[in-house]
């Protein structure tokens, strides 16, 4: 995904004409379960998002860390440090509607603890001022070609998202994101056949971003 990504900050940094830009750090709370192999995580972390637009064309990037120890009913038996990477790009189809595509990319160290995974997302966005200064986004991307560490394939996996953006005062904006993500993997082990092996997670982030 290395590529991608690279593709993503090369669009960001051509868009120096922009009629806004976005950026800043943020608080990240995550969970993560592996269904079938009982696998229950649950931590906190930081992150950074950037958002740019220009005309109907937006660029929209995240980047969260977070260290995910093990929930209660949990098989697993040690932490996990979750690396992800999430980026869009979106074109205004409608005054509150914009079709996107764009990447994830999570890491898990160990990775033999948790799955990695990396997929192209493909979907749309709706968005909506919700008062001065204040709009809040809905978001719904199916993720297509998707790549595990551990092998295995997913037949339908989908992305959901709310998102709300408000200006406190000046360029000061605080901003609050919720993502839910269900991946309904399957495995064939052994090559006996293949079994289930969903997985979910879900990300909440609380942040502050300045706007130029």
């Amino acid at each position: 995904m290395r590529p991608a990504a690279a593709a993503v900050l090369f669009v960001l940094g051509q868009a120096a004409p922009a009629q806004q830009i976005t950026i800043g750090p943020q608080a990240v709370l995550a969970s993560y379960r592996e269904v079938v192999s009982g696998l229950r995580y649950a931590g906190f972390g930081f992150g950074g998002a950037m958002s740019v637009r220009f005309h109907k064309l937006s660029v929209d990037g995240v980047v969260t860390r977070v260290k995910l120890d093990t929930a209660d009913g949990s098989a697993a038996t040690q932490s996990v440090t979750a690396t992800q990477f999430d980026a869009w790009v979106g074109y205004d189809v409608a005054p509150y509607a914009s079709l996107e595509v764009g990447v994830i990319r999570r890491t898990a160290d160990p990775e033999l603890d948790a799955q990695s995974v990396g997929a192209v997302r493909l979907g749309a966005r709706s968005f909506y001022e919700i008062g001065p200064g204040a709009t809040i986004l809905f978001r719904a991307n199916y993720l297509a070609a998707p790549r595990f560490s551990g092998g295995g394939r997913a037949p339908f996996s989908l992305d959901l998202g709310l998102g709300l953006d408000v200006r406190l005062a000046g360029r000061l904006h605080g901003t609050a994101a919720y993502a839910f993500q269900r991946i309904n993997r399957k495995t064939n082990p052994g090559g006996a056949g293949e079994i289930d092996a969903p997985i979910q997670e879900t990300v909440g982030r609380v942040g502050l971003a300045l706007a130029f």
